[in-house]
């Protein structure tokens, strides 16, 4: 059954349940035999979401590379119960169509490389299905008692490595159990998933079979990695603390993928007054080592290889007056190794990140970030602008360089508008990103398609209530 027509059904009942409940537009008053009538009229004071987005994305590459260009769009529906003794539900779903499309599904002929960036609004694992892409995605029961929830079934996840990446049409989501707790200025995070459906695609996956849906690029012996349906895990395990107060923001996050590896990553940033401007400075790093067999008794199949760890500190300083913030921001992940987590499962949220590139499966890296940010309180505009540089290992460096991503310079701007009175849940949005190789001369074609030397262009339409 097509999901979208299942979707449909669940809430036609729905609908003719509650209307049943009315006469002439007024609750019948439920006597001893109709006590199901209660059900309805509970159902009634729910809250239904409806969600519209298009994306306009183009990519220029330098010289005869092939360029790519598309435009997606599509609409979701959700309905969110309210609390009855504690419990409440929610489900949501989403179509996508594609309304135009240049070079996305063809390989470039002089490097033989396919498209990185605009597949993703669609389905990368179906080129054929280009008008009717459906996914259920949130379906969960909650159950929320003083400071305390617990929800189970799909759901959306936050958190700075494993999240709903929501930069293209659809978002990540989970599959598990999650739960939380907060006690004065702390937040208690635990989950654990064992499911996942990943941007850019409109399947559901166990964990082991998430690992290797986007390209995966060279194990630390040089050759193409293996560990596409090669991995064994149970699952991913997540504990969180998040700490706030007037002048500290901290969170500390442990990561634990069974079999596979185990991540550990916090943060703090402190802020205080100075005249009429606030200062903050911030630190952050992480640890990662394998586990077991890395997923799989053979290295060359292995996510990571068995004894392998690494590290990475990074920093922020900044000052922020009124509505204008500027800051530095810095990362250096080790030599000792990579840092590898799955893109699949969400985008790194380091100090010195910035749109259309990562570090992850990057060690023996360096990057120096400045940012400057516009926002202005019950102001419809946000204006960001970053400019970094990045120094990679070799290209050649594979214990060091997963994807082959040469050293470069990265700029990117963005504007958003949020409309306010009659067209309030209106927001659009431009994002421009540009990435030049630090010695370009010395990239053959086949590391400079898609990854540097180019211009990313993107005009975001969403619209909610």
């Amino acid at each position: 059954m097509c999901i979208r027509s299942f979707l449909f059904g669940i809430l036609l009942f729905i609908n003719v349940f509650l209307f049943s409940q009315h006469e002439h537009g007024h609750y019948i008053l439920p006597d001893s035999d109709t006590l199901e009538r209660k059900l309805g009229r509970d159902l009634d004071k729910g809250r239904f979401e409806f969600h519209a987005r298009s994306f306009f994305m183009s990519t220029v590459n330098r010289g005869d590379l092939l360029d790519y260009s598309a435009m997606a769009a599509g609409a979701g529906l959700g309905y969110y119960s309210p609390k009855w003794k504690g419990f409440h539900f929610g489900f949501s779903g989403f179509f996508v169509f594609q309304l135009f499309e240049h070079n996305i599904y063809k390989s470039d002929p002089t490097t033989n490389n396919t498209n990185r960036y605009e597949i993703l609004l669609f389905d990368m694992n179906d080129f054929s299905n280009r008008r009717d892409l459906d996914r259920l995605e949130e379906f969960y029961l909650q159950y929320d008692y003083k400071k305390f929830s617990v929800k189970l079934g799909r759901q959306a996840f936050d958190s700075p490595l494993l999240n709903e990446q929501d930069n293209r049409m659809r978002e990540n989501l989970y599959g598990g159990i999650s739960a939380n707790y907060s006690w004065k200025n702390w937040k208690f995070i635990g989950a654990a998933f064992d499911h996942v459906t990943i941007r850019g695609t409109v399947d559901w996956y166990t964990i082991d079979e998430s690992f290797g849906v986007y390209p995966f690029g060279r194990n630390s012996f040089g050759t193409p990695s293996e560990y596409k349906g090669n991995i064994s895990t149970n699952g991913i395990g997540v504990l969180g603390a998040k700490h706030k107060s007037a002048r500290t923001d901290a969170q500390f996050w442990n990561y634990y993928v069974d079999n596979v590896f185990n991540m550990t990553y916090g943060r703090a940033v402190e802020k205080w007054k100075w005249n009429d401007k606030e200062i903050f400075t911030g630190i952050e790093g992480f640890y990662q080592t394998a586990i077991a067999d890395g997923g799989n008794i053979d290295p060359k199949k292995a996510f990571i290889v068995p004894d392998e760890s690494t590290f990475a500190i990074g920093g922020t300083l900044g000052v922020k007056k009124k509505a204008n913030k500027l800051s530095l921001n810095y990362l250096h992940i080790s030599d000792q190794g990579r840092f590898l987590f799955p893109r699949e499962w969400g985008r790194e949220r380091f100090f010195a990140s910035l749109p259309r590139e990562r570090f992850e499966g990057s060690g023996a890296v360096d990057a120096l970030m400045l940012k400057y940010t516009y926002h202005k309180d019950k102001s419809p505009w946000t204006m960001e602008f970053g400019a970094s540089t990045v120094n990679h290992a070799k290209l050649d460096a594979y214990e060091h360089n997963k994807y082959g991503v040469p050293s470069y310079f990265h700029f990117v701007g963005m504007v958003d508008y949020k409309f306010k009175g009659y067209l309030e849940g209106l927001d659009i949005k431009l994002l421009v990103a540009q990435k030049t190789a630090k010695n370009p001369a010395e990239i053959p074609d086949q590391f400079r398609i898609n990854r540097v030397d180019l211009w990313n262009f993107n005009f975001i339409v969403d619209y909610r209530f």
